[in-house]
């Protein structure tokens, strides 16, 4: 029975993979690690962008009929936080809050 578990042991030991640390001295070696992370970490931010942007949008439509059905007296929490993306995220001339309400109830 001894055997057996230090054969199991052995062939786990020599199975897994050893982590091994990893430090960039070489110039030509850090050129191709930026080459390669900096494209990842830009198509990511654009995709999370283009991904979680519209999903804001989504969440406020109860918010934005709303605002359109009471003539902007009521402004909820999640339209709120539509305009303020749509402000950060966008340049000026802005919609007015009618219109992107309306924008958002039409299209989302």
């Amino acid at each position: 029975m001894d055997s057996m578990r230090t054969l199991c042991v052995i062939v786990l030991a020599l199975a897994c993979t050893q982590a091994v640390a990893h430090e960039n001295n070489d110039p030509i070696e850090k050129a191709m690690f930026i080459t390669t992370i900096v494209p990842t970490l830009i198509v990511g931010g654009t995709t999370a962008l283009t991904v979680y942007g519209p999903a804001n949008m989504k969440s406020a439509k109860a918010d934005a009929l709303a605002f359109i059905g009471s003539e902007g007296e009521i402004r909820g929490a999640q339209f709120e936080q539509a305009v303020r993306y749509y402000h950060s995220a966008y340049e000026q001339p802005y919609m007015t809050d009618k219109q992107l309400a309306l924008a958002i109830a039409t299209s989302f």
